[in-house]
């Protein structure tokens, strides 16, 4: 006869038998961190995008984003327990993330478009972050000491 199985009361009631929140759990967090972190740092972009080259601004604006996003997608959004390897994984993806962010700016750059218009680089690189996010969380174990 097997024991009947008492869920822990402390585990977050969106994470599977594997560890990892559902997609569904996991966009929707994902949405109201990375809302939060796009609201700010694109409010931030416009304004420095007029104080200095739109290049230099966006620069700034994705290092203090991706602090921020590294963060709170290891700890909350994807997982339970935060892990520093996935976490710099997670960071190190959004390399690629954004040499793409910085394409979009030069692009609005070349083709004579306001400053403002360097806030559209958020359209092509939210997603991709997602992307990157269940990725490197996806096959992550829970280690207590990593």
């Amino acid at each position: 006869m097997t024991e009947p199985v008492i869920p822990d009361p402390d585990a977050p009631q969106d994470v599977g038998p594997s560890g990892q929140r559902s997609v569904g759990a996991s966009a929707w967090r994902f949405l109201i961190v990375g809302g939060t972190n796009t609201l700010i740092t694109t409010a931030l972009l416009v304004v420095l995008s007029y104080l200095m080259p739109g290049w230099l601004a966006y620069t700034i604006v994705f290092a203090a984003g991706l602090i921020f996003n590294s963060i709170m997608a290891s700890r909350w959004v994807f997982t339970r327990e935060g892990s520093w390897k996935a976490t710099a994984l997670y960071a190190g993806s959004y390399l690629v993330i954004y040499v793409v962010g910085l394409g979009v700016v030069q692009l609005m750059h070349l083709l004579g478009w306001p400053h403002w218009t360097n806030a559209l680089s958020v359209v092509a690189t939210a997603p991709l972050g997602f992307v990157a996010g269940r990725l490197v969380f996806r096959e992550r174990r829970r280690e207590e000491n990593v």
